[in-house]
């Protein structure tokens, strides 16, 4: 007797929409959307204020961002950017963001500025992957990192979402991310919102800075 041939389900995207819906309402994932974008605005506000009161009174950012230029080659700060991203996030991406300001093409600076980033959260995502076989590792990740490590599990790709596009530390969540074994398609997917964020910023900084 020849065996049987099932088809796949296929669950209609309407359905899935649904899920996640219902999901997130279960798990407090609509509440949790909620306080990163909170802490979002709060953020930008708090980082404008900031920049204009050291512009103002400190010193100047457009003599610093161009001597930074006229110093280092466009490629060498974009290589330095990626490499604060992977793991750590070392230097906040919007000092870089105002250097992008100072170079002759701002817009294209800020394009591969915000790549930069991206592959740099990939980068985590894969050492995490990796690292967390060794279990000294898992034990620092499990340890250090409990609290992300819960949130990434009750609300998935929100928690991804979020470090791209808020204040919270973009590089590690990703290592955790990869630590975790969560899917890598959608990794990729949900990492691109970090190219809004550069975007959100620049868009504030450029007009701030003109």
């Amino acid at each position: 007797m020849k065996p049987q041939f099932h088809p796949p389900k296929f669950r209609p995207f309407w359905k899935s929409i649904e899920l996640t819906h219902r999901f997130y309402q279960i798990t407090g994932g609509y509440q949790f959307l909620l306080e990163g974008l909170k802490k979002l605005g709060i953020g930008i506000a708090l980082f404008i204020a900031l920049f204009i009161a050291l512009q103002t009174w400190v010193f100047d950012f457009r003599a610093l961002t161009e001597s930074v230029t006229e110093q280092f080659s466009w490629g060498v700060v974009i290589v330095f950017q990626f490499l604060s991203e992977v793991i750590t996030g070392v230097i906040s991406p919007e000092l870089f963001i105002i250097w992008a300001k100072s170079t002759p093409y701002p817009w294209l600076t800020l394009f591969s500025l915000a790549t930069a980033s991206y592959l740099g959260g990939v980068v985590s995502y894969l050492i995490g992957y990796h690292l967390h076989r060794f279990p000294r590792i898992h034990r620092w990740i499990d340890h250090r990192m409990a609290k992300q490590k819960d949130q990434l599990r009750r609300f998935g790709g929100l928690l991804i979402f979020l470090a791209a596009l808020t204040p919270l530390p973009f590089p590690p969540v990703c290592t955790l991310a990869g630590a975790v074994g969560f899917k890598w398609r959608w990794f990729l997917k949900v990492a691109l919102v970090r190219y809004l964020r550069f975007a959100i910023y620049a868009a504030l900084l450029f007009g701030v800075y003109a």
